[in-house]
């Protein structure tokens, strides 16, 4: 294992009008979990104002509004307002966190947004929306592929996380599968059990893991996937069996980005996709 836990720095918070307290609060707990400084990052997309300006857009405003075009004035003070309200939650979450918390407004397409604020050291936190009609939105579709455009890693966290303690999960396709550092590091800080899901079987005289495990005293696990489809929801619930995992990390590009997403619906934890280098020597 190397002599630094893990390589992450910091914890981008990705964060809309309707974010929830429940999401600051994951936030917060995995930034000092993990020693992180944490951003919260407001994000204003710029698309928003552009199809304002577009004369035959229309908004639905509930309560019995109706339709009505577009008022870049109220939209404007709406998002100031909703912005000041998240950073006061956000800052009283992080009161007693012992690295640094900054909030920031950004504006601006969202794929330009994570590119220029965004590091390789970066974890790029997105917590889905509980309503499915805002998850079908254009505007979290933009939040998720700025997310995935960024340098930094990704964690998907779904609406409504079935547990918090439990083992972390590797899924790895080969034994120096970044993921299973990565996956290695953060159980080590959370004093869990490693499991690794071996999704396209991994050699079984590699020392490789069992060194990992003598050095770190991490209980380490190996389980094979076969030829489960893991972005497929029930397959998925079969190759983890009986795991009551807290996190699942795999490798981007290891499976299509949607897969991540499914498996976060699926087994209800945060799922980590780091980037394909940084893997063992």
């Amino acid at each position: 294992m190397p002599k630094q836990p893990h390589s992450f720095k910091r914890l981008v918070l990705g964060l809309q009008p309707g974010a929830h307290d429940r999401a600051m609060q994951l936030a917060v707990e995995l930034a000092d979990l993990l020693h992180l400084d944490l951003l919260g990052l407001f994000l204003e997309d710029s698309n928003l104002r552009d199809l304002a300006g577009i004369p035959f857009s229309r908004e639905f405003r509930t309560l019995g509004g109706g339709w009505h075009a577009i008022d870049l004035s109220r939209l404007a003070h709406d998002f100031e307002l909703a912005a000041r309200s998240i950073e006061r939650k956000l800052m009283g979450a992080a009161k007693r966190l012992s690295t640094g918390c900054q909030f920031e407004i950004a504006r601006g397409p969202m794929a330009k947004t994570f590119a220029a604020v965004s590091r390789s050291d970066d974890i790029v936190m997105i917590v889905e929306p509980r309503s499915p009609a805002e998850r079908a939105t254009q505007q979290f579709a933009w939040l998720l592929e700025g997310a995935f455009r960024s340098a930094a890693a990704v964690m998907l966290v779904p609406p409504h996380i079935a547990r918090t303690r439990g083992p972390v999960v590797a899924i790895a396709s080969s034994s120096d599968d970044p993921s299973i550092l990565a996956a290695a590091a953060i159980a080590f800080a959370a004093k869990e059990e490693l499991v690794i899901i071996e999704n396209d079987g991994l050699d079984a005289d590699d020392s490789r893991i069992p060194q990992l495990a003598a050095e770190t005293g991490l209980v380490i696990k190996r389980l094979a996937a076969g030829n489960v489809r893991l972005a497929d929801p029930t397959a998925c619930a079969q190759a983890f069996r009986q795991i009551t995992e807290r996190l699942i990390v795999m490798t981007r590009g290891a499976l299509a980005d949607e897969a991540a997403s499914a498996i976060a619906a699926a087994r209800r934890v945060p799922v980590l996709i780091v980037e394909p280098k940084g893997g063992w020597n």
